[in-house]
């Protein structure tokens, strides 16, 4: 980042490099499942990252100031989704109809599944969940990002994932109960 501050395109292009598919995952399991929006969030944020470098504090960490601008972002779109909804809602009310769009992904049932649990779970946890097991990111990186102790990082991490266990585990038996 004090390179980027500087002017180096070179090591902005090694940031996205490093950083733009774990982002468009991340963003594309917190965001509905929306491989466009995705690509169109990494594309902000790093437009944010261009325009705004100073906003990075030299000493601190980059991956959680990174991903903590990625929840925030993911935050306002649920903001902007809800406000959304009760306009449609509204006018639905009011006789007036939109055309609604299904553009789910053709996935297996088992992992639809674990999604439909991962979006039942509250932005932050789910943020929590997605930022440990799928980015990767340290216990201590995420206690600094969701401003929390280490401790209570590895309660809602064990939590929520029996609950998704949970979730699997009625699945298959579903699905194993439908084989018989």
């Amino acid at each position: 980042m004090i390179l980027i501050k500087a002017g180096d395109h070179r090591a902005f292009s090694h940031l996205y490099d490093r950083y733009a598919l774990r982002l468009k995952a991340y963003f594309y399991r917190m965001l509905w499942s929306d491989s466009s929006l995705a690509e169109d969030y990494v594309h902000d944020l790093f437009s944010k990252i261009i325009e705004k470098p100073e906003l990075f504090h030299e000493g601190k960490s980059f991956q959680p100031w990174l991903f903590r601008i990625a929840s925030n972002m993911c935050k306002n779109a649920y903001r902007k989704r809800s406000f959304e909804t009760e306009y449609l809602q509204q006018l639905e009310n009011q006789g007036i109809e939109l055309p609604v769009i299904d553009n789910k992904l053709d996935e297996e049932i088992l992992a639809n599944e674990i999604y439909k649990a991962l979006e039942k779970l509250d932005e932050d946890r789910r943020s929590l969940f997605l930022l440990r097991y799928q980015q990767n990111i340290a216990i201590k990186e995420l206690a600094l990002l969701f401003e929390l102790p280490e401790g209570t990082i590895k309660t809602r991490l064990f939590h929520i994932k029996k609950n998704l266990i949970g979730a699997t585990e009625k699945i298959k038996n579903m699905i194993n109960y439908g084989n018989e």
